[in-house]
């Protein structure tokens, strides 16, 4: 009986589905070989009819085989063999029709065909406590408050124990931007548009922390909610909080107290907040303007971040943002 071995982007389908336990590493195993792997256009449509996980995926299907020698690629199958044997588990069971490779795998086969910020925003991901949706480009889609599927140390980990992948060296250089705790997209649009080099279009500064527990903990004592987490992007050394505010009007809204409780609960505690609109972020002027005053802050000198609208920066505010705020 066959069975499909998805990776890439029928894997990421998978994962954002749900369909993949978040706590596989309970399940995951690591065949020794694959010679019952789907490989032919008829292997699949069998597989469709059988498994309702595999009929929802979109084609082409992306899947491994046992060899180069078994790849047998049309308008609904795409096969790839792996470069090098894994002696650890690496694909994790979805059903018995159908498995699927770990996230930490599939941040180096991604990593092999896309940029460095797109295979980053894809780690931050699956580092994160967020899912994009698995079939529409549709925001409003997005899954959140998720346990974590992998950590940024368990992906770099993984990465030293299999050199002999085929993009292993370039994913290594890519896992070292990763930082665990990202509750939402637009959490890691601003990670990244802040922290990637200038080379890549953003400005080269320091990796905060996100999500972090910060001493208004300690401060409010018994009037701390446990499940508040406080500070979207942390600075810890320069006691500083970027916080992202996803509304742009606020007004006699419920969520602008609490954000203002936020904030005066963190700089209560001696940080300065500063806050981050959709608006700011449209506007590059004015998100340029904040990159100015963090970079201060955080002791940086601003013109080495290369500020201005050059081609990469452009670029990379086109890749992240909806359209809409790139026109």
């Amino acid at each position: 009986m066959k069975r499909l071995y998805a990776t890439d982007k029928t894997a990421l389908e998978l994962i954002r589905s749900g369909a993949m336990p978040r706590d596989y590493a309970s399940v995951a195993f690591a065949p020794a070989d694959m010679l019952d792997a789907a490989s032919t256009a008829r292997d699949i449509k069998q597989l469709v009819e059988r498994s309702d996980a595999i009929a929802r995926l979109t084609t082409p299907y992306m899947v491994l085989v046992p060899e180069h020698a078994h790849r047998r690629n049309s308008k609904l199958i795409t096969c790839r063999a792996l470069s090098a044997s894994i002696t650890e588990p690496y694909l994790v069971s979805i059903d018995e029709d159908c498995l699927c490779v770990t996230p930490e795998l599939l941040f180096i086969l991604y990593s092999q065909k896309h940029s460095l910020a797109t295979s980053v925003q894809l780690g931050l991901e699956l580092c994160g406590t967020y899912t994009l949706p698995a079939f529409s480009d549709n925001e409003c889609f997005t899954t959140y408050d998720l346990p974590v599927l992998t950590t940024a140390k368990s992906i770099r980990e993984f990465i030293a124990r299999n050199p002999g992948i085929y993009g292993a060296k370039r994913a290594k250089r890519f896992a070292r931007i990763l930082r665990d705790g990202s509750a939402s997209p637009m959490e890691t649009v601003l990670f990244l548009l802040l922290c990637l080099p200038v080379s890549e279009g953003g400005y080269g500064l320091p990796l905060p922390e996100f999500n972090a527990d910060l001493p208004v903990i300690q401060y409010l004592g018994s009037m701390h909610v446990p499940q508040i987490r406080y500070g979207d992007l942390v600075y810890r050394s320069a006691r500083v909080v970027l916080e992202y505010q996803s509304s742009e009007h606020h007004t006699g809204s419920e969520r602008q107290e609490s954000d203002e409780d936020r904030r005066d609960d963190i700089e209560a505690t001696g940080y300065t907040v500063m806050f981050i609109t959709p608006s700011r972020i449209k506007d590059f002027d004015r998100f340029e303007a904040v990159v100015q005053r963090l970079a201060r802050y955080l002791g940086v000198d601003f013109s080495r971040c290369e500020p201005g609208r050059n081609t990469s920066r452009l670029a990379l505010r086109k890749l992240l943002l909806p359209e809409s705020w790139t026109e």
